[in-house]
C-alpha cells in the first residue's frame, strides 16, 4: 500500500482555491460557475475535495473526508445548505436516538458530504462505463458521513464517539426542494403490519410479471414447469393451516421459506406427527416466523406455502434425501420466496420494528491495536448501537425534506457472500450454508433485513427507500452473482472453462457459512450443482463437489489453514476424500478464513490487479476416479473415493527431521528426493494448522500445472507452479495434506527447479 512519502502528492481538487491547505488546484479548465459557500460548497459533489480519490493516498484502511465541523455550518447564517445541514444533524441528534446524551453532555459533531456511487468494491471496468453526468442523475438522496462526540460539559475525558451515514431526502410524492443534489426517495414505516408488507410486494410482482421476460422463461421452466407444486405444501385456505400432499402434476402458486432454524426447537413433520400435521396446526402452535409468513402469504393471495421442516418428514433419511435432491425444483418454482433475513431464530419473526446497528468505529479499534502493539489499555472499544430506523421531518427548511440512518446493510449485505459477516448482526439469516443456494435459485425473493424490505429477481433489485431501484444483480466480482447463474447456459456457450471457474467461486463463498451439521457441506449445495449439470457435457460426473470435466485444475483449491490457527480440521470420521474441500470442517463464525482457489474467469477488480491464466502440465494425467455416494442423491453425501493420477512427483526432506524409515512402494523406489531448505521460493501451505506434524518428515509434491500472471505495468509474466501436497499412508495410497506453489521468477532461474527433473509416477490418492 503507498504511503505518504517521497512519492506523495497532495489531492487535487476542483472547488475554491484557499480552502484546503496543501492542496493543489487541477489544470483542467474550470467550470464557470463555482460554489458559493468555502463550508457546504452549496451541496455540489462537482466541488466538495474529494482526497479518498487521489491514487497516492494512504489511509491505513481510515476513510479521508472532507470533515466539515458543526460549528462551521453555524458561522455562515445566510447560506441555506449550512442552515439545512445544521437543522438537519442537529435533529438526528436530539431525536434520532443515535447516540446516548443527557442534559448535561456536550455534543460536537463533523460531516462529510458523500457521492453515493462512489463504491470502492467496485471493479474497475464497471467504473470506467460510468459517466459523471449519469451518477449525479441517479443520486436518490444526499449521503452524509457523520462523526460526534459526546461528553459531560467541562470533563476532560473525550468521552466516546460514533461514526455513522444518514440520508437526507426529498420523500417520493412531495415538492421537490430547491436543492439540487437532494433527491427523492422512499418512505420506510419504522413498523409495518403484514398487509403494509404484502401491499408493496404485490407492486414488486406485478412489476415484475408484466415486464421481465427472463424471470418469466426462468420460472416457467424449458418444460412448462411453473407452479409444478413440492411433495408436501402447506395450505392456507382453511381456518387452520394443513399440511397436504399434491398430487403428480397438481400445480399452483406457492411461496417458499428461506428461515434459519435456530437454537430453539421448532414445529416440525416426522413420522409420528404426520397425521396431526394433515389434519390441522393450530395457529399458536406455529413459530413466529412461521405465523407471519404465512400472514404475508395469505397477504398476497396465495394458497399455499412451502416450509421445509414442516414439508421434509425430518429424522427420516429417505425422505430427506429425495427433497434435497430436488430443492433446485423446490425454490425455482416457487412464485416467490420470502427469506426472514432479519431473524436468527424461527422465534424471532420477520415483522416488527425496523432497526439498524452502527460499528463503524472498528475499524478504530483495528488500527489503535495495531499502531499501539497491543497495548490494549491504550485502545478505547467501539460501542456498538442499535437505533431505530425512522424519518424525521427536517425543521426551519420551507420544503418537505426528511433525514434519517442511512441504510448500509440492507444496500451492501445481498451485493457479494464474500463480505456477509460484516451484516451478522442485521441480516443472521444469510451466513447460514443452506441459505445461500436458495438465494440463487429462487426466481424472485423478497428479503426482510432489519432495515427494510429488499426484492431481487433475476433482473433488477429493489428496496422500500428505492435506493436499489434498477441496480442489477451482478454483485461485485468479488463472489458468485444471482446474473450469473441465471445465465448459465450462455456461458456454457461462450466459454465452458467459465463454468468451472464460476462454480469454484461458488464453493469459495459457501466455504466462509455456517452450518449446523458440516456433513450438510456438500448437500446445502446439491440444488445448485444440479443446475450446473444441465449445462456441461451429458454423463459429466460430479466427484465430491468437484467437476470431472475440469478435474485436475479443480484439485487446486487452498484454505489458508497453515496460516492461521483457526484454520479449517480434518473431519474426524472420514467422508469426502482427501483431496476434496468437502473433507475439511470449515467452521464458519467470526473467524471463517474460507477458500483461495479461483483466478482466471474473474474481472480485474483494481487497477494494479493481474490478470492470470492457467496451463495444465502435460506430464498430468487423471487416470481414474471412484466416489462413494451416501444415498440415492449424487450430489450429497459422499463416504470415501480414490483418484488415481499421473504426474512429476517429488519427495521433500523437511528441515532437520529425518527421512522416515517407512518403506516405499515399488513404484516410488527411483522417486526424486530434495531438501526443503534448497528452495527459499518453494512454498508449502498445509490444509489445516496441524497438518505439518503428520507428515512424517517428508511431504509429497505432486506437480499439477502453472498460473502466469500479467500485469498492466509490466508485459513479462509471472510464473507460478502449483500442485498437492501429499502423505504416504501405511497401504501405500496418499492422502492430501496441502497445496504447494514455486514462483518461477528471474532470480530464482539459476536455482534449480524439481519439476524439471521429478520423474513421472502413478499413484492413488484416497
Amino acid at each position: 500500500m503507498p504511503r505518504k512519502g517521497e512519492n506523495w502528492k497532495p489531492p487535487v481538487y476542483v472547488g475554491p482555491p484557499d480552502e484546503i491547505p496543501g492542496a493543489v488546484r487541477s489544470t483542467k479548465e474550470q467550470p464557470r460557475d463555482r460554489a458559493k459557500c468555502p463550508i457546504c460548497f452549496d451541496l455540489d459533489l462537482r466541488f466538495i475535495p474529494q482526497p479518498h480519490k487521489d491514487p497516492n493516498f494512504c489511509s491505513y484502511g481510515q476513510v479521508a473526508r472532507h470533515w466539515i465541523p458543526s460549528a462551521d455550518l453555524a458561522k455562515d447564517k445566510n447560506c441555506a445548505s449550512c442552515r439545512l445541514l445544521k437543522s438537519a444533524f442537529d435533529t438526528l441528534i436530539n431525536e434520532g436516538e443515535v447516540i446516548d446524551i443527557s442534559p448535561e453532555s456536550e455534543v460536537n459533531y463533523s460531516i462529510a458530504i458523500l457521492d453515493r456511487n462512489d463504491d470502492d468494491s467496485e471493479d474497475s471496468t464497471k467504473k470506467k462505463k460510468r459517466k459523471a453526468t449519469e451518477r449525479y442523475e441517479e443520486s436518490k438522496g444526499l449521503i452524509v458521513e457523520m462523526r460526534c462526540s459526546a461528553r459531560k460539559k467541562g470533563s476532560k475525558d473525550d468521552g466516546y464517539q460514533e461514526e455513522f451515514k444518514a440520508e437526507i431526502y426529498t420523500p417520493l410524492g412531495a415538492s421537490p426542494s430547491s436543492f439540487k443534489s437532494i433527491g427523492a426517495a422512499g418512505e420506510v414505516p419504522t413498523q409495518p403490519t403484514a398487509e403494509d408488507c404484502a401491499k408493496i410486494i404485490k407492486g414488486w410482482l406485478h412489476n415484475c410479471d408484466e415486464n421481465h421476460q427472463i424471470c418469466q422463461a426462468e420460472w416457467h421452466g424449458p418444460n412448462n414447469e411453473a407452479e409444478l407444486l413440492p411433495r408436501r405444501v402447506l395450505d392456507l385456505s382453511g381456518e387452520d393451516v394443513r399440511l397436504v400432499e399434491s398430487s403428480p402434476g397438481q400445480r399452483g402458486h406457492y411461496v417458499a421459506l428461506s428461515h434459519c432454524w435456530g437454537k430453539k426447537q421448532l414445529l416440525t413433520t416426522t413420522r409420528a406427527t404426520i397425521e396431526q400435521r394433515m389434519n390441522g396446526i393450530p395457529w399458536d402452535q406455529l413459530p413466529k416466523t412461521f405465523q407471519d409468513a404465512i400472514a404475508i402469504t395469505k397477504g398476497l393471495k396465495i394458497k399455499y406455502i412451502w416450509i421445509d421442516s414442516l414439508c421434509i418428514i425430518q429424522q427420516d433419511k429417505l425422505d430427506w434425501e429425495q427433497q434435497s435432491a430436488v430443492m433446485a425444483d423446490i425454490y425455482s418454482r416457487c412464485y416467490l420466496n420470502i427469506a426472514t433475513t432479519r431473524a436468527g431464530g424461527g422465534h424471532e419473526g420477520c415483522l416488527g420494528a425496523r432497526w439498524t446497528v452502527r460499528d463503524s468505529l472498528k475499524w478504530a479499534a483495528q488500527f489503535s491495536r495495531a499502531v499501539s502493539r497491543g497495548r490494549e489499555g491504550s485502545i478505547k472499544p467501539s460501542k456498538i448501537r442499535r437505533s431505530p430506523v425512522k424519518s424525521l421531518k427536517i425543521p426551519e427548511v420551507e420544503y418537505d425534506v426528511g433525514i434519517r440512518l442511512a441504510m448500509q446493510s440492507s444496500h451492501e449485505a445481498l451485493q457479494t457472500p464474500r463480505w456477509i459477516r460484516e451484516h451478522a448482526t442485521t441480516a443472521p439469516l444469510l451466513p447460514r450454508g443452506w441459505v445461500y443456494q436458495e438465494r440463487f435459485l429462487s426466481t424472485r425473493t423478497v428479503h426482510f433485513h432489519a432495515n427494510e424490505m429488499v426484492w431481487a429477481c433475476n433482473v433488477t433489485q429493489r428496496c422500500e427507500c428505492k435506493s436499489l431501484d434498477g441496480k442489477p444483480v451482478d454483485g461485485d466480482g468479488w463472489s458468485a452473482s444471482k446474473d450469473q447463474v441465471v445465465n448459465l447456459g450462455e456461458t456454457s456457450k461462450r466459454d465452458r472453462k467459465a463454468l468451472y471457474g464460476l462454480w469454484r467461486t461458488i464453493v469459495e463463498d459457501a466455504s466462509l457459512l455456517d452450518l449446523t451439521y458440516e456433513s450438510d457441506r456438500l448437500p446445502s449445495l446439491a440444488g445448485l450443482a444440479s443446475r450446473f449439470a444441465k449445462y456441461l457435457p451429458e454423463n459429466e460426473r460430479y466427484l465430491a463437489g468437484l467437476w470431472e470435466g475440469d478435474l485436475a485444475r479443480d484439485l487446486l483449491w487452498e484454505t489458508g489453514g497453515s496460516k492461521q490457527s483457526a484454520g479449517p480440521t480434518r473431519k474426524r470420521e472420514m467422508t469426502a476424500p482427501s483431496w476434496s474441500w468437502a473433507s475439511l470442517v470449515w467452521g464458519g463464525g467470526e473467524s471463517a478464513s474460507g477458500m483461495e482457489w479461483e483466478y482466471e474467469t474473474k474481472p480485474k477488480l483494481a487497477e494494479w490487479a493481474g490478470v492470470k491464466t492457467y496451463k495444465q502440465d502435460p506430464r498430468t494425467r487423471v487416470i481414474s476416479v471412484e466416489v462413494d455416494v451416501d444415498g440415492e442423491n449424487k450430489y450429497g453425501i459422499v463416504k470415501g473415493g480414490c483418484i488415481i493420477i499421473e504426474g512429476a512427483l517429488c519427495a521433500v526432506l523437511l528441515k532437520d527431521v529425518p527421512k522416515t524409515s517407512r518403506p516405499l512402494p515399488v513404484s516410488l523406489a527411483n522417486v526424486l528426493s530434495v531438501r526443503y531448505g534448497i528452495f527459499n521460493s518453494l512454498h508449502l501451505e498445509y490444509d489445516t494448522p496441524t497438518a505439518e506434524s503428520s507428515t512424517g518428515g517428508t511431504v509429497y509434491c505432486l506437480f499439477i500445472g502453472s498460473f502466469s500472471e500479467r500485469f498492466d505495468h509490466n508485459s513479462k509474466p509471472h510464473i507460478t507452479h502449483q500442485g498437492l501436497m501429499l502423505k504416504l499412508e501405511n497401504s501405500g495410497k496418499f492422502q492430501r495434506i496441502g497445496r504447494w506453489s514455486q514462483h518461477i521468477e528471474d532470480w530464482v532461474h539459476n536455482k534449480e527447479v524439481w519439476t524439471k527433473k521429478a520423474g513421472v509416477h502413478r499413484i492413488s490418492i484416497i
